[in-house]
Parts: C-alpha cells; sequence; structure tokens
C-alpha cells in the first residue's frame, strides 16, 4: 500500500511540474512583444524593429532581465495618459521618451539601473521609447522630435 501511495504521489508530483512548466512557457511567452516597428523621426531619423509592449504583460516585463536591449522597445497604449517607469531588475542604464497622441517628443529622462526611482511622463503620453543611453542622441532624437511614420510587422515566433 506505501509503495502505491508513493507512486500515486510521485506522478501528481511528475503532472504538476509539467503543468508549471507549461504555464511558465506560455506566460514568457505572453511576455514576449508580438511586433516590431521601423519608427521614422522628424529629421529623417529612423529606429529599425523596435519591439513593441501592448499589453499589461508585455510592459510589466519590459525590458527588465536582460544585459542588452538591442533595439530598445516601444510601450504603446490605445489612449493617451500620465504614465510610470522604474528600473526595478533592469540591467542596463536605460533613457525613455515619453510622446504625445501626436507623435511629439516632449519628455526624456534618463533611468538608472535596478533602481525603483519612479519616472513619471510629465503629461499624457500614448507612447514610451526606451532606448540604451545615449541612444537618442545618437540618432538626432531629442524633445520637440516628432514621430512622423510608424511601419509594424508582426515578429516571427
Amino acid at each position: 500500500m506505501r509503495r502505491a501511495v508513493r507512486n500515486g504521489i510521485g506522478g501528481i508530483l511528475a503532472v504538476g511540474l509539467v503543468l508549471a512548466f507549461v504555464v511558465g512557457r506560455r506566460r514568457a511567452q505572453a511576455a514576449a512583444p508580438a511586433e516590431s516597428c521601423t519608427l521614422t523621426f522628424s529629421g529623417n531619423a529612423q529606429l529599425r524593429d523596435v519591439p513593441v509592449a501592448r499589453t499589461e504583460t508585455q510592459q510589466s516585463k519590459g525590458l527588465s532581465g536582460l544585459d542588452a536591449v538591442g533595439a530598445g522597445m516601444l510601450f504603446s497604449w490605445d489612449t493617451p495618459a500620465p504614465r510610470v517607469f522604474w528600473m526595478h531588475n533592469t540591467r542596463v542604464p536605460l533613457s525613455i521618451a515619453f510622446l504625445s497622441s501626436d507623435g511629439q517628443v516632449f519628455a526624456i529622462e534618463d533611468m538608472q539601473p535596478n533602481t525603483d526611482t519612479y519616472h513619471l511622463s510629465g503629461g499624457p503620453a500614448l507612447d514610451a521609447l526606451e532606448l540604451s543611453q545615449g541612444e537618442f542622441e545618437l540618432h538626432g532624437i531629442g524633445v520637440g522630435s516628432r514621430l512622423i511614420r510608424r511601419e509594424c510587422k508582426a515578429i516571427a515566433t
């Protein structure tokens, strides 16, 4: 009888581990952006293949846990509102640009890694763009620049 009970518990544990793996994998996939965009700003500044975080899960994950942020990340919402960002579990120094509903960059702020300091948009933002520190200057994007074109495509999985 004891042996049957142990085998039964072992089977339940195995099923539980498989389910935990599947659920964890689905959460990781849900946190991964499903599209990327080429963003063209006034002054002909262009950023290619920028991943887009549209869902709450994608936005919560953002660029945290990465050692390199590549093309950065565009956070996009359906309606403009005041936004708040922080750098908990984010290892790379980033800058964030907040964009109004007409695409104008109205604020850029540097953010330090692994901090819980709140970075407030200071106004209603429809989009926020995170890049490695120095990348906005490198591309000639500053306060007053305007996002004039966004060409997006699905990311192959």
